[in-house]
């Protein structure tokens, strides 16, 4: 497996939403409640400051990804935080690590 880690494209969208509800629906990392639809997973991350995917280049599938959005405005505004998430099937292989390393 070769994973790269890019900015996501549109045609990953329904891969990064399942990833993203399965974090949601295992109730421990993330604070959200609501799933992602389609519309809303379409928005939300296009409305991060940045966004993207860990790729298997042989097989094109997305095993995580991660948003990077500001913490503040105006002269502390490049204090952020981001979020990351790894497919729990895909989970150990070093996924997070090649994510947070971009």
């Amino acid at each position: 497996m070769e994973i790269i880690v890019r900015k996501y494209e549109e045609k990953d969208l329904n891969e990064m939403i399942q990833i993203w509800n399965e974090v949601i629906d295992e109730g421990i990392a993330f604070p959200q409640e609501d799933f992602l639809d389609i519309e809303r997973g379409s928005k939300f991350f296009a409305e991060q400051t940045y966004t993207a995917v860990a790729e298997d280049t042989e097989t094109g599938k997305i095993h995580g990804l991660y948003i990077l959005n500001p913490n503040n405005i105006g002269r502390c505004g490049h204090i952020g935080n981001a979020s990351y998430a790894v497919l729990s099937q895909s989970r150990g292989l070093h996924i997070g690590e090649k994510l947070v390393s971009d």
